[in-house]
């Protein structure tokens, strides 16, 4: 199966937020990367990592790490 990148626009939709909040959150949103100036999200470990978000402890979840996703390129 093909990975699915997602615009900021369709992550927004996602998440029930804004556009804007998006580009303030992207150190913190998983699966991010920007590719010539255009930001895009694998869709698989957006999701991977907003369930494992949802599932930490509140203590080790304001202790986000940033780390390579499996394109090598940063979250």
């Amino acid at each position: 199966m093909a990975t699915r990148y997602l615009s900021v626009k369709e992550v927004a939709t996602i998440l029930n937020i804004s556009i804007k909040t998006v580009y303030k959150k992207l150190d913190i949103i998983p699966g991010y990367f920007n590719l010539g100036g255009m930001h895009f999200f694998d869709e698989e470990e957006l999701r991977i990592g907003l369930k494992d978000l949802a599932t930490r402890s509140k203590k080790t979840s304001s202790k986000i790490h940033q780390t390579r996703d499996k394109h090598g390129l940063m979250k």
